[in-house]
């Protein structure tokens, strides 16, 4: 029964469609937001706009200013920028962030006042004109990370509204104390310690996967005790040990970046079980044996269900390895061992001793985190370390000027096209191409082709709801409103991983609350389409056409970074090396690298660099860290455990063979190299085994096998990266495949 109701807890996730959308919307925030941290986010900034409003309005009345409408927006425009580029961290942090946002926003507005565009024609051309230098000016600040692309962003957004108010030069001045009080109304609400703690959910999202692993185990359990076909990992655990990490992750450590060496050191130990429990699959011997060949199920079934119990504490109670879990493991060992069972069959239960044994030290080292307690104690009781300092990019580079340049300069032409164009054909509201250049504009041609697409699409699709929105309710001018603010708050919480959805939500916003401040009709609201196409296409060609920046290039860049990296690594570790890098901070670098393949792909389509080379080949990496991950468990354990000089050379000629594989993925090898040495390591395997007779020598089998097999499944992926990275001068370059010869589950890893 129990069993019945885990299999339909773990099930839910493939049954989403079924599902009602609030609770899928639910279930969706839920993986992408742990904590809610963007959805207060999300809150604060509604409730800033309807505070402000309330205030702009009253204060617009107070001074007869009659401002009713522009000085409640200026305000709100504040709070936007402030929130929107503001990301979730502490309260001196955002703070920080707060004040250099809002000094772009006060100076600019200051230049605005000067200008006064509303004063006369020519001062709003200058105003307009103002615009390309400022694009140049935004996209050069992409050089200083995140923190300059927000800038930058916020730059434009606050120049585009003061083209679409076009105040005089009174008017300006005002909506400067319009903005003043914007920003202390958004610092009271924002900056409040009322919130959820970044750190505390991501101490609760790690319990959470470790309890969805407990889960699985529980069901692997039930299977052997059934006899029945043993389950893959569930798609809900590994959404657990992914996304919902990774997401709590990011938030954590931009939080509170002098915890960054506990969140990395948790992040560490989840990947390892991420690993081990995916590939524990393939060291369950069949279930179609019966009669005395089946013994080894009982104790496999237990020992199963004393880590779920052990995972299951974790964040409850204080760890503790209690005796039973030291029993179940001796009876699996004892089982494994006995002296009746077929040699295949006891070959794979002495690797499932050896996948239990590398659960259970996972299960001691999660327990030593005490996830149970305040993190503020856990984080204050491990060694602090400093956030990294991240140089500016260079002006210049090896291949002339630095991508952040290339950008500025694209910026510069693409917004200087829409400019003309608006003073050629007499545009009515060009501004909106060229903010849709600033936005479309990526760190590369795929990335820029991407947000093209979406932001095409989006601003259709909004532009539509809201004329749809506006004909039916033309007189429910607090119903628009409440429509503006949503479409606010959607964009907020879906602009990292739906920037599709965010765009049309943003769109529907904008279109909306334009028609409330301006009185925008709609033949101006179906403008807006035509003129994102304008600067979408105009980005896109100058993307391509001038100075373009090919992420691909850098991803091979950086996979042979990381592989170069890789290859330190494995030859730091046991048995001839001395070094401890963990391959886990490798695996975890590639995360950024995944999360631009979509923009990759679109590169293959603009008649660049074949899409199938380059994400396979990071697909491939994927794979490699994988097998990196399990071999470092491995080579661990047998150096802990002092195997004899034959063993030592059996594995010595195994990890030559290996080292030699990453050499030709390199290119550091002969180009005619080819990976030999199978035959040496049979040998001395074979002489090794012929040697070792006692007991000790038998319980280092499991450790060897783990060892070999390993760095055997390595050289296929070495090998399909040579294919791209550095192929062999006899054949011609041909798109690197996954292995097919892997586990499933490691392709899966994938």
């Amino acid at each position: 029964m129990y069993a019945v109701k885990l299999s339909l807890r773990l099930a839910e996730h493939n049954e989403r469609g079924r599902k009602p959308l609030l609770q899928r919307l639910r279930s969706w925030l839920d993986e992408h937001d742990p904590g809610g941290i963007d959805q207060i986010r999300a809150f604060h900034l509604a409730l800033a706009y309807v505070v402000i409003i309330i205030c702009g309005v009253t204060t617009s009345r107070a001074f007869g200013l009659n401002l009713d409408v522009t000085f409640p927006m200026i305000g709100a425009m504040t709070a936007s920028v402030l929130i929107t580029f503001t990301p979730a961290a502490s309260v001196p942090i955002e703070a920080k962030s707060f004040l250099r946002v809002f000094a772009v926003t006060i100076g600019l507005l200051a230049i605005v006042a000067i200008i006064g565009p509303g004063s006369h024609p020519e001062n709003a051309l200058v105003l307009k004109l103002l615009l390309v230098p400022l694009s140049c000016i935004a996209m050069y600040l992409r050089r200083y990370g995140m923190d300059g692309q927000r800038l930058g962003i916020a730059l434009i957004i606050i120049a585009t509204v003061a083209t679409i108010l076009r105040p005089t030069r009174e008017e300006g001045a005002w909506l400067l104390l319009a903005s003043v009080e914007g920003f202390i109304i958004t610092a009271l609400i924002r900056l409040s310690p009322f919130r959820p703690s970044a750190m505390q959910a991501y101490n609760d999202g790690v319990v959470d996967a470790v309890q969805g692993v407990g889960d699985y185990l529980r069901l692997l359990a039930d299977a052997i005790r059934n006899s029945t076909e043993v389950p893959k990992p569930a798609l809900t655990m590994l959404h657990r040990l992914r996304v919902r990490v990774r997401v709590a992750l990011l938030a954590a450590t931009t939080e509170e970046p002098e915890a960054r060496g506990w969140v990395e050191a948790v992040r560490t130990h989840v990947y390892r079980l991420r690993v081990a429990t995916q590939l524990l699959r393939d060291c369950i011997p069949p279930m179609r044996a019966e009669g005395n060949d089946r013994a080894w199920a009982i104790p496999i079934a237990s020992m199963a269900e004393e880590v779920a119990r052990h995972l299951d504490l974790i964040g409850r109670v204080p760890g503790h390895r209690d005796l039973r879990l030291d029993d179940a493991l001796t009876r699996l060992r004892r089982a494994a061992t006995a002296p009746d069972l077929d040699p295949k069959v006891q070959l794979t239960l002495l690797r499932a001793v050896t996948a239990f044994e590398r659960l259970a030290l996972l299960v001691s080292g999660l327990e030593k985190f005490h996830l149970e307690r305040p993190v503020e104690e856990n984080v204050a009781a491990y060694p602090s370390q400093p956030e990294p300092k991240v140089a500016p990019e260079p002006f210049f580079n090896a291949n002339g000027l630095s991508p952040s340049m290339r950008v500025a300069v694209q910026a510069l032409i693409a917004t200087t096209i829409t400019t003309s164009l608006d003073l050629i054909l007499g545009l009515d509201h060009a501004y909106w191409a060229t903010m849709t250049v600033m936005f479309v504009l990526g760190n590369s041609l795929g990335e820029t082709y991407v947000r093209v697409r979406y932001r095409t699409w989006g601003t259709v699709l909004g532009v539509l709801v809201g004329v749809a929105a506006v004909h039916l309710m033309h007189n429910g001018v607090w119903v628009l409103a409440g429509i503006c603010l949503a479409g606010q708050v959607i964009g907020l919480l879906t602009m990292r991983d739906r920037y599709d959805i965010a765009s049309a939500a943003t769109g529907l916003s904008v279109v909306v609350g334009l028609h409330l401040v301006t009185g925008l009709t709609a033949e101006g609201m179906i403008s807006r389409i035509y003129e994102t196409a304008i600067g979408a296409v105009v980005a896109l060609v100058i993307s391509y056409l001038v100075l373009p920046i090919y992420g691909s290039d850098e991803v091979i860049v950086q996979v042979k970074t990381v592989v170069a990296r890789c290859r330190s690594a494995f030859a730091g570790w046991w048995p001839r090396g001395e070094k401890r890098e963990s391959v886990s901070e490798l695996a975890w670098e590639m995360r950024p690298v995944m999360d631009r393949l979509p923009q990759i792909d679109a590169e293959s389509s603009l008649g660049h660099r074949a899409a199938g080379e380059v994400v396979n080949l990071v697909s491939t990496l994927d794979i490699l860290t994988t097998y990196l991950a399990l071999l470092e468990d491995a080579a661990q354990r047998l150096s802990a455990l002092q195997p004899p000089e034959e063993i030592v050379n059996a594995l010595e000629a195994a990890r030559s063979r290996t080292l030699q594989g990453f050499d030709l993925a390199l290119g550091d090898a002969a180009p005619a190299a080819e990976i030999r040495g199978a035959p040496q390591v049979d040998a001395a395997l074979s002489a090794a085994l012929g040697q070792s007779t006692d007991e000790t020598a038998r319980r280092l089998l499991p450790f060897v096998a783990d060892y070999l097999a390993f760095s055997d499944a390595i050289l296929q992926p070495l090998a399909d990266l040579r294919t791209v990275l550095n192929p062999p001068p006899a054949t011609s370059t041909v798109p690197a495949k996954v292995p097919k010869d892997t586990t499933p589950d490691a392709q899966e890893a994938a």
